[in-house]
């Protein structure tokens, strides 16, 4: 069966976010992209980790968490700014110039899956750099995005 996103829900449920690369990953952002596209959603990275439904659950039991600079850059992809000129990831990091649209509620009629190694979510460079240098520099990390709280938990006391 095909991979496809069966509906949205909220960034502390119980559906895991697995360790994915290459095609995999690839697969998933653009089934994120597709589905974004199609329903006209536009949300915040902010609102991805704190709303009800900001989080797509695919039809393997999985979700897709991303720190805020990631989702902003999913959102970057998809829109404009009023003029067409291409937009930052800066653009939808917190909150945007407008209301969001987000995914309604509904059932989710998949179990959430077992994997073998669960992933912090999708992080990009910038992300990695600014938790990499706090670490480096022996200062407290102190972020309201959770999945940067996590990779900072993860890396905080390796050598």
């Amino acid at each position: 069966m095909a991979l496809k996103i069966v509906g949205w829900t909220d960034f502390d449920c119980s559906y895991p976010t697995p360790k994915v690369k290459g095609e995999e990953f690839s697969e998933m952002l653009q089934l994120i992209r597709d589905e974004i596209y199609e329903h006209g959603y536009i949300f915040a990275g902010q609102d991805h980790q704190n709303s009800a439904t900001g989080v797509p659950v695919f039809s393997n039991g999985t979700c897709f968490r991303a720190s805020w600079r990631a989702w902003g850059s999913i959102m970057a992809e998809m829109y404009t700014d009023s003029e067409g000129n291409p937009l930052s990831y800066m653009d939808f990091y917190m909150s945007m110039g407008s209301d969001a649209v987000m995914p309604e509620w509904s059932p989710i009629g998949v179990e959430p899956a077992v994997v073998e190694e669960q992933s912090v979510g999708c992080t990009l460079k910038q992300d990695r750099q600014i938790v990499d240098e706090s670490i480096a520099m022996g200062m407290p990390f102190i972020t309201m995005d959770v999945v940067l709280q996590n990779y900072y938990e993860q890396h905080k006391d390796k050598d």
